[in-house]
């Protein structure tokens, strides 16, 4: 078996330069895990079928890598589905998918575990299984292939993709992901012993673990209904999900050490789970059916798990997740206890998750004291009977509380979420939303302080789509043309879209296909292979969502068939259909779905079995698997802190000197000071902070290092709290750095010192050109022609138009500028063979690029010759007042021609 699964480093790294996003190819974090694969007994390659910027805000996916790594006989490295440019690259190059960590050939793996979150990335999951050179069905995989593994809330319903997986885990993965590399570990799986047919034998004993291919769907002739599922191998008949009974046992090894993306990730945050399952019992809603039930974490590993991750990780903000995080019963206390301990820290917390009739007065109160950004409220319907049908537990009154809560704390902007497509819905109740917003927005009026601005409402409603496991999954959902009708009586019951009430409707397209592939069966397959290849992927996006491609796609599946789109998501169910998923046991029985169907019927609300009598879903055994929640009344609060002791008057100015190597390279300089105000964070220096409403840290960064340049002479300057040697600035901050950045040398600075920016004389490069081009005559040739030129002017193409203005607004032109390089280059020599170093002014007054020195000298019309590494190794800054140059000046003789 071929363990050297590297790919080049220096074929990739060209690619990810050239990439929109370079960071996202980059791995290498902080908190990242590297391990000898040669060595692993199980190579985990654990995929999310998105760009890195979503995936690494999954906080499932995250555990996931942590909790494999804790084992040291495995080795899990990450990888996501590059946006189309890297992609084309790849293909271009031949060069296959590779994991972050290692840049590895995904192949090389012994697993491949790809979380499925929703429908719409299922061609995404094809995508990368075809870069990856793996073949796309199951059945023509050998026994050096990978076992393909599929996990996330849609493995509930794996039907529509199983002839692309060989097995799923159903339920939640902290035991079931150990279980399975165990048994690939134990069985040998590529490494001479058992074959894959006899390992998908094996991972079939484990609770959990669904195997396509052996079930065999069976269809009604006539119907064209799904007849029976056919289990293929005895005693394997049901496969029920996996559930973690106690948060409070789960492994906390994301927070010790937490990984710790450069580039902005949607939820660029510290994720702490708050609480796991719902039992408020909405009908629309799947992920409250199958992650039952309520288990709500001691609010004091909340407060641990949030002072570990927070001094490990160096982030700004915790998230507090949850499905409805106004149900934890701790809250307002766990809320206090925060507040006093990081609120003098600006540390801010975010709750995604908060009900109607959960928000109250006191609840904005605290928000208030540590964010004020948006606030997102979803009420789902705005009629008294539709909230009866969905059983959403709220009324009118609390929404219009809430929204007086949160105006009448200082926000001024409120999101309102609703659906529209549910069953039993009536026109007035799509206009209800509009009259619904307008109270909204009339009650926030009455209450906004004055100076807070103009309230405004953003108003969402998407199409409901019916998932498996819910009371509505027998349920049709409407078609595209009437998702756009209804969309329009609350636009016109509004007045139009725009104004303090601003309307953004769903887009109408994506939602049948998302519903098709929620509930469709095997057959639904052939569709997402066509839809694959007519080159659809990143289906979420909405740039890429090609309705059409999926249009001619379920046609190809009617063809095949005899059922397609319309079959698959706009046709009632009747209730003694065999169904899809009917092999998987989420807990909740069918029985109870039916109940609650016909109690939407009727009207008839549910109470959540936390605060009332059980209803008998299924999902608890009342012994391990139950209710666990926390009450307010057995809070026990934190003990006052002592205060917070007065800033010392004395501060301190240090510049420190750090080199920036290796991948990251690849950051922008908005990430590398990202990265570095990160690690002084988590390094606990005492930086000062500036004054105002957003007080920001006093840390200053040197001009910006072009994208792709290595170096060794990066500076920041910090203004410390205190007397603060600088040797202990480094000794602190060092372990704090990701691999590729590094400290080299600090000094204290006077006070009134000049900036980084305004102190530079002149920066110092050294460029190693391929010798199997470029010989040293060759060289030395452009190095004599530019010195013989009187003159070598480059220009410097003008930035891009400021976006924002109106149609028919007149923009100014932007003339470009022009640089004569001779001004600029002030050293220019061969040094041996392939190297040439150059120095540039760099005062106030401007300088040239390197990639702009390489183009006019040794490059062609311009562009700078492919293959060049340039090391920027030295900077001359201003002598100081006393006649002697700063601290860690350059010596070398070049440098004095600055």
């Amino acid at each position: 078996m071929k363990t050297d699964l590297a790919l080049s480093s220096s074929a990739l790294d060209e690619l990810v330069l050239q990439a929109q996003k370079p960071s996202r190819y980059v791995g290498a974090e902080f908190g990242a895990v590297v391990k000898d694969l040669s060595a692993a007994r199980v190579r985990f390659a654990l995929a999310f079928p998105d760009t890195y910027e979503v995936g690494m805000s999954n906080l499932g996916f995250r555990l996931l890598y942590h909790l494999l790594n804790d084992r040291p006989e495995i080795a899990c490295e990450r990888v996501f589905l590059p946006w189309p440019d890297m992609e084309g690259m790849l293909r271009a190059r031949g060069l296959p998918l590779f994991t972050l960590e290692s840049r590895a050939a995904v192949r090389g793996f012994d697993v491949l575990g790809i979380t499925l979150q929703f429908e719409l990335a299922y061609t995404s999951a094809l995508a990368m299984l075809d870069l990856a050179g793996i073949p796309l069905l199951a059945r023509e995989r050998g026994d050096e292939d990978p076992l393909v593994l599929g996990g996330g809330p849609c493995a509930f319903n794996p039907e529509p993709v199983a002839d692309f997986f060989d097995a799923f885990a159903v339920g939640e993965g902290e035991e079931v992901a150990l279980e399975i590399a165990d048994a690939v570990a134990e069985s040998g799986f590529r490494r001479g012993g058992a074959t894959r047919p006899e390992l998908l034998r094996r991972l079939a004993r484990i609770p959990g673990v669904y195997v396509p291919s052996l079930f065999a769907p069976r269809y009604d002739p006539v119907s064209r209904t799904l007849a029976a599922i056919e289990p293929l191998l005895p005693g394997y008949e049901k496969v029920e999900r996996r559930v973690m009974p106690d948060l409070n046992a789960l492994p906390t090894s994301a927070y010790t050490r937490p990984l710790v993306p450069f580039m902005q990730t949607v939820h660029d945050r510290l994720p702490i789970e708050l609480q796991r399952g719902c039992t408020r019992g909405c009908r629309f809603c799947q992920v409250g059916m199958i992650t039952r039930p309520t288990r709500q974490r001691d609010p004091k590993q909340v407060l641990a798990l949030a002072e570990t991750g927070l001094r490990a990780s160096g982030y700004e903000e915790v998230g507090l997740l949850s499905l409805s995080s106004g149900d934890y019963g701790a809250l307002n206390g766990l809320l206090d206890d925060f507040l006093a301990r990081w609120e003098g820290e600006r540390i801010a917390m975010s709750l995604p998750s908060l009900r109607t009739e959960t928000m109250n007065e006191a609840l904005a109160q605290k928000i208030a004291r540590i964010r004020k950004t948006g606030f997102t409220l979803a009420p789902e319907a705005a009629t008294e009977r539709m909230r009866a049908v969905i059983n959403k537990g709220n009324r009118e009154e609390d929404l219009l509380r809430a929204a007086e809560s949160i105006f009448g704390n200082g926000w001024s902007l409120l999101k309102l979420y609703f659906m529209i497509g549910l069953p039993e819905e009536r026109d007035e109740d799509v206009v209800a939303i509009a009259e619904l917003a307008k109270r909204c927005l009339a009650a926030a009026r009455r209450v906004l302080p004055k100076g807070e601005g103009s309230p405004s409402i953003h108003l969402g409603a998407s199409t409901f789509v019916p998932k498996p496991f819910t009371p509505f999954q027998w349920e049709p959902m409407i078609p595209p043309e009437e998702t756009r009708r209804r969309q329009a009586l609350v636009t016109a019951a509004l007045g139009g879209r725009n104004g303090a009430i601003q309307f953004k409707p769903h887009d109408s397209r994506q939602s049948s296909i998302e519903g098709a592939l929620a509930l469709g069966d095997r057959r639904v397959g052939t569709a997402v292979l066509a839809a694959y290849r007519r080159g659809q992927r990143l289906d979420g996006w909405s740039e890429w969502f090609d309705e059409r491609n999926w249009l001619e796609a379920f046609a190809e599946c009617e063809r095949e068939h005899g059922v397609g789109l319309d079959w698959f998501a706009h046709r009632r169910r009747r209730l003694d259909e065999v169904l899809p998923w009917e092999r998987i046991d989420c807990g909740v029985t069918k029985a109870y779905l039916q109940k609650q169907l016909a109690a939407a019927r009727n009207l008839a609300e549910v109470a959540d079995c936390v605060l009332e009598p059980c209803t008998v879903c299924g999902a608890c055994d009342y012994d391990v698997v139950k209710n666990r929640t926390y009450e307010a009344k057995d809070y026990v609060p934190e003990p006052p802190r002592p205060p917070r002791p007065a800033d010392p008057p004395v501060r301190t100015l240090v510049r420190v000197r750090y080199a920036k190597l290796g991948r990251l390279v690849a950051l922008s300089h908005l990430e590398t000071m990202h990265a570095l105000l990160r690690a002084v964070r988590r390094a606990g220096l005492p930086v000062a902070y500036s004054q105002g409403y957003h007080p920001k840290p006093r840390v200053s960064f040197g001009p910006a290092l072009p994208v792709g340049l290595e170096s060794l002479c990066e500076h920041l300057d910090l203004d410390l709290l205190g007397a603060v040697d600088p040797q202990e600035v480094l000794a602190r901050l060092a372990p704090e750095l990701p691999e590729g950045l590094k400290v080299q040398e600090a000094h204290v600075l006077d006070a009134h010192a000049p900036s980084i920016s305004e102190a530079q004389r002149a920066v110092h490069y050294r460029a190693e050109f391929p010798r199997e081009t470029w010989d040293e005559a060759t060289l030395e040739a452009r190095v004599a022609a530019f010195r013989d030129a009187d003159q070598s002017v480059v220009t410097r193409a003008a930035p891009p138009r400021p976006r924002g203005k109106g149609r028919g607004q007149k923009v100014a032109a932007r003339k470009q500028r022009e640089i004569d390089l001779k001004d600029i280059v002030t050293h220019l020599a061969v040094e041996g063979p392939g190297t040439v170093a150059f120095s540039l002014r760099a005062d106030p007054s401007g300088s040239a690029k390197p990639a702009e020195v390489l183009g006019a000298i040794f490059g062609e019309d311009g562009t700078p010759p492919r293959g060049v590494k340039v090391l920027k190794e030295g900077v001359s800054f201003a002598r100081s007042g006393h006649g002697r140059p700063e601290p860690s000046q350059p010596r070398a003789p070049r440098y004095l021609d600055a």
